[in-house]
């Protein structure tokens, strides 16, 4: 797996490119994340920096890539994080799609709830008491024979809204098994039990734009992906 990359570091926030097959946060398994990723690049780049901390103001899918930001006061962390719960942060990703939608540009909205026992987001009502407005805006880049390149700006942030809203209109992001995109390395002679959900999706964080939380002024941090 390829290792995260520094794309801005200052006193107050940190933003890395994250490979994919990397966990954000840590889960019950202890398995290396990006959070820790972070902490140990702080103790190992400011040793006399004790106040420094890693802490991650958004998450992305592990088998998503791209901008991943963090606070490492916790000032600068609180207010990163009520920037994304404000939803004033641009948030713009890079999805090479299987199919592609039948308009070149669009804004979609759906009611997604999670299945915990699936660990997918699925399609709802509105008056489903666990459902959630999803919204995203998307712009086709260049079609090809499955493999159609899209920008998609997220309005919303819910678990898997990219992958299950884009799927919905059969247009699934490609690589993505659970959400009816072909598994990446899946051979045609695999049995069902054989497929595995993949470390890897053609999905990239490509660009953040937020408020800086110390001098306020607007930044943008971006990075593209490898499979471009």
């Amino acid at each position: 797996m390829t290792r995260p990359q520094v794309l801005h570091d200052d006193n107050y926030l940190l933003a890395i490119n994250k490979p994919s097959g990397l966990q954000s946060d840590a889960d019950q398994h202890r398995n290396l994340c990006a959070e820790d990723w972070v902490g140990d690049y702080l103790k190992r780049t400011y040793p006399w920096k004790k106040q420094l901390r890693a802490g991650l103001a958004h998450r992305l899918d592990r088998a998503v890539s791209g901008v991943l930001l963090f606070g490492t006061t916790q000032a600068a962390l609180k207010n990163l994080l009520a920037q994304f719960e404000a939803r004033t942060v641009g948030k713009f990703y890079l999805a090479m799609l299987v199919n592609c939608p039948p308009e070149d540009e669009g804004e979609l909205v759906h009611w997604l709830r999670k299945d915990d026992a699936e660990k997918r987001a699925v399609l709802a009502k509105s008056t489903t008491k666990t459902a959630h407005e999803c919204r995203l805006r998307y712009k086709v880049l260049n079609k090809s024979e499955g493999k159609n390149l899209v920008e998609i700006a997220l309005l919303t942030g819910r678990y898997h809204q990219i992958r299950a809203q884009m799927a919905a209109i059969g247009c699934p992001v490609l690589g993505d098994g659970k959400y009816g995109g072909t598994p990446i390395g899946k051979r045609s002679n695999e049995s069902k039990s054989a497929i595995r959900t993949p470390e890897m999706i053609y999905l990239h964080s490509h660009r953040l734009v937020f408020d800086h939380p110390k001098t306020g002024e607007r930044m943008e941090v971006s990075s593209e992906p490898e499979w471009l």
